[in-house]
């Protein structure tokens, strides 16, 4: 049950999100790419990579004149990523530079798709191409330009950081602004140590970044994004953390790849860029003030108030003498072109300060002027205007969603910040031009707290428990807008009903705020023909439990609402479960391994080690990993006793296929040699051996997991060899049988069963060796041998294969004498330091312990076989 619900979780983490409805972005001309070269020393240390220009149309003959005139970006790909991928957002700002005075440079690496997100060597090459290649792009401007902006994509945007911190020669003020897109600044594997060691370095020198005035932004795809969460692409340094979920005018979710094409986000990335240069200084560049850069990227990432281009407000503005001021006569009201003035002048909407309140809500659609919104005091002189001049309150409203695609604004005003400033009223400015579209100006003001509702206890209620929908748990009345629900009892998924009871035609937003992480808003429409169900799912918070997200709700004033909030489903809560913990898995099932054969050499008191390790479980929070660990050893097991029984006979097939071609003989004479290296495992040792100075040792490590498997195929032909031989001399087949299975502790029966389970520890571990042989495959044709496999590892790969090689690793279970009490006690001990593992603040960056743990293991279990027993 466990397995199938896991599974479940599994189908819905991958297939159930919002569909993609980002716009494509097109190329305006045909797309050219012009190879850059670096100097020779640095192009023949690294072969495999290149630094190109993109250029379209007339642009491209210049950058083959190398005449670059414009503010230098740089696009760095992620993990297996193409240079063709920067095609989007330099398109885009190529077109847009028609019309500014100033233009941009794009550049892009060229990585030959090599795994930077699996393998810490190829990590810190690409970072050390990359800071060669900030330098080689300043050296084409003379000295003109002394900073690039950068742009990473997933890896992309680590490297980005790494090549200004961690490159030598290299330092921040190398980079103006760095904007990462699906950037996983938080991994979720960390498969080596020289991987962990990058990590780990470059947070050590982020500060400097911010010392140099280098803008930082992070953006998450959110929930369509199933290979970097939400979660690993908050960067606790950066300047700006946002989902594209939340950033104005997107308001979507895009996948790991549509990050980069996404029309609606590539035009917030580029009109920010344009705003962030500085026009007063030339050669044009990006201002080298902070707070400016901070204004434009805040502006179009979280702020963004008005038009698609930064608009500076006016703080104080004086209101105009020919103008018609209209009060607003009650706390909730609704004003529009049908009960406003027909004068063609600027009208004042006037809202007085009400003693009876102390929040107001304002919400405005097909309002486009600018400066809209003001406080001001209230003049001692006798005229039509209530105020001659207010202070500009334009820049604290924003851009919100609506399900009509209509231009629509919101703010939620504190009135007793502005009472405290001694301000008596709140202005509403429309001019003419509003008056010709379909306007409309809803005003709610009211108690916040009488706004606020929560669900803590309700959850407990029974007709809410059982899912009735006849006790909704909040009711509204025409003429609200805004709401506000907090949710401390659900910490991954929350599900709405919203059903307007008056109204046929209607509308609302609701909005799920997760309070740790200003950007990571999601939102979702409710209209008469589709009013839920719907689910949100947190995409930052699993198991924090001293916070609370808060649900923002936008109705329509015309209408009354009842709304339905509860958990989501079962099934909901175990993908996001799986989202935020599928890493843990692999050091529980090592941990369970590690015990399974602790108890296998000494049973006597399995039941106390059972019962430990249940408890550590759940002081760790993964008693549901530990269950799911145990099934995927047990399907595990299923599996390669399939594979042994009935694809024992492809593998050696293979095995010898392998051999013909590797030594050039036939068929038969390799199957002979095959047959002979099985009885000699000292040869076979050696042989395989020397395949790491000629390759690698993780090479040498999956070929050590294929021979042995192949033993255990050879091991169960002997036992049905033994079993049919038996039979034939004894007339009772059955009672033979029988004892043969029940004649002790060393029958081939349990030595199959015992190093079956040495066969799967063996498979686990090997897993971090499969990213160092994937590099090595695609780089072959460069060098055959891998020169930057990790060292820690490459001693762990030796052991783990000459022991397996020689054959020397056995399980003798006995429960007597002090040696195997021993030797229990510690794999047991290993075991529970394992789980604690998973325990830890960053249990992540503890992946690469497993291969020498299992390699220190598997040494005493060696020395245990070849020390005689007389000596314990």
């Amino acid at each position: 049950m466990i397995s199938v619900l896991y599974i479940l979780g599994v189908a819905r983490y991958v297939t159930d999100f919002e569909e993609n409805t980002c716009e494509m972005t097109y190329m305006f001309e045909y797309p050219q790419y012009v190879r850059i070269f670096l100097n020779e020393h640095i192009e023949e240390k690294y072969p495999r990579y290149e630094l190109y220009a993109y250029g379209e149309g007339f642009v491209t003959e210049k950058l083959r004149r190398k005449h670059f005139t414009g503010i230098p970006v740089l696009f760095i790909p992620g993990n297996a990523g193409s240079p063709e991928q920067v095609r989007s957002i330099a398109s885009v700002s190529i077109r847009k530079s028609k019309k500014t005075p100033f233009s941009f440079d794009f550049f892009t690496v060229s990585f030959n798709k090599d795994y930077s997100a699996l393998y810490g060597g190829v990590l810190m090459d690409q970072t050390t191409y990359v800071a060669h290649c900030i330098k080689t792009i300043l050296a084409l401007y003379h000295g003109k330009v002394d900073n690039v902006v950068l742009i990473g994509h997933s890896m992309g945007g680590v490297i980005a950081k790494g090549a200004l911190l961690l490159a030598p020669n290299m330092n921040a003020s190398f980079a103006s602004i760095i904007i990462n897109l699906a950037t996983p600044h938080t991994p979720a594997l960390v498969l080596d140590n020289v991987f962990a060691n990058y990590y780990k370095e470059l947070e050590k020198h982020l500060y400097k970044l911010k010392d140099a005035g280098v803008k930082v932004i992070s953006i998450g795809g959110g929930p369509r994004d199933i290979l970097v969460t939400a979660a690993q692409t908050y960067d606790h340094t950066a300047d700006i953390n946002v989902l594209s979920t939340s950033v104005p005018t997107v308001w979507k979710s895009t996948d790991h790849l549509s990050i980069l094409w996404c029309k609606q986000l590539v035009l917030v990335i580029v009109r920010a860029l344009f705003d962030a240069v500085d026009h007063v200084k030339k050669p044009f560049k990006i201002t080298s003030s902070p707070d400016l850069k901070m204004q434009a990227l805040s502006y179009h990432f979280l702020q963004h108030s008005s038009g698609k281009k930064l608009y500076h407000y006016k703080e104080k503005v004086q209101f105009e003498n020919n103008s018609e001021w209209i009060n607003i006569p009650s706390r909730q009201y609704v004003w529009n072109k049908k009960n406003g003035s027909k004068k063609f002048s600027t009208i004042y909407l006037v809202v007085e300060l009400f003693d009876k309140s102390d929040s107001l809500t304002i919400d405005v659609i097909n309002l486009e002027n600018k400066d809209w919104l003001f406080m001001c005091k209230k003049s001692m002189k006798q005229d039509k205007r209530i105020c001659e001049w207010g202070w500009n309150l334009t820049n604290n409203t924003r851009i919100l969603i609506d399900p009509l695609h209509r231009p629509r604004k919101a703010v939620d005003l504190d009135l007793k910040e502005i009472s405290y400033l001694g301000m008596t009223h709140i202005i509403v400015r429309i001019t003419p031009e509003d008056l010709n579209r379909h306007l409309a100006v809803s005003f709610d003001s009211y108690y916040y707290k009488n706004r606020v509702e929560s669900l803590k206890n309700k959850i407990f209620h029974p007709k809410y428990l059982f899912g009735f929908y006849g006790s909704n748990l909040i009711e509204t009345v025409k003429g609200n807008i805004r709401y506000y629900v907090t949710l401390p009892n659900i910490m991954d998924v929350v599900t709405i009903e919203m059903k307007s009871t008056d109204c046929v035609k209607h509308y609302a937003v609701v909005e799920l705020l997760e309070s740790w992480s200003a950007g990571s808003t999601q939102s979702r429409f409710f209209m008469n023909m589709d009013d839920g169900p719907k689910s949100i799912k947190m995409q930052t918070l699993y198991g924090r439990r001293n916070e609370t997200a808060n649900l923002r709700v936008t109705l329509d004033p015309e209408c009354s609402y009842a709304i339905n909030i509860q958990p989501g489903g079962i099934i909901d809560k175990i993908s996001c479960r799986i989202r935020d913990r599928w890493p843990l898995l692999y050091m529980t099932i090592i941990s369970l391994l590690l015990l399974f054969i602790s108890i296998r050499i000494r049973s006597t008191d399995k039941l106390q080690a059972v019962i430990v390790t249940i408890i550590l479980s759940f002081v760790f929070n993964i008693t549901y990993e530990a269950c799911i660990a145990l099934c995927i050893i047990s399907i595990s097991a299923i599996a390669v006793c399939s594979c042994v029984i009935f694809l024992g006979s492809v593998a050696h097939g293979i095995a010898v296929k392998f051999l013909a071609r590797a030594i050039t003989f036939s068929t038969t004479w390799s199957d002979w040699l095959l047959n002979g290296l099985n009885q000699l495992p000292f040869i076979t040792t050696i042989l395989v051996l020397s395949l790491i100075p000629a390759t690698c040792g993780a090479l040498a490590m999956v070929v050590s997991v294929f021979l042995y498997f192949l033993k255990l195929t050879r091991m169960y032909e002997d036992y049905l060899e033994e079993i049919l031989m038996t039979s034939l001399q004894h007339f009772d087949w059955f009672k033979r049988f029988k004892n043969i299975r029940e004649e002790n502790t060393k029958s081939p029966c349990q030595e199959i069963y015992n190093h079956l389970i040495l066969f799967l520890l063996w498979t686990f571990t090997a897993i971090p060796a499969i990213p160092a042989v994937l590099v090595w495959a695609k780089n072959f044709s460069y060098d055959m041998r891998l020169t930057s496999e990790d060292p820690v590892f490459l001693t762990s790969w030796i052991v783990l294969t000459a022991c397996s090689t020689l054959g020397i690793v056995h399980i003798y279970p006995t429960d007597d004498g002090t040696r195997s009490l021993i030797l229990s006690s510690i794999l047991r001990l290993t075991s529970w330091v394992v789980l604690s593992m998973t325990g830890a603040p960053r249990p992540f960056f503890y992946h690469w312990y497993m291969p020498p743990i299992t390699a220190t293991i598997v040494a005493i279990l060696t020395l245990n076989t070849v020390i005689p027993k007389n000596l314990s």
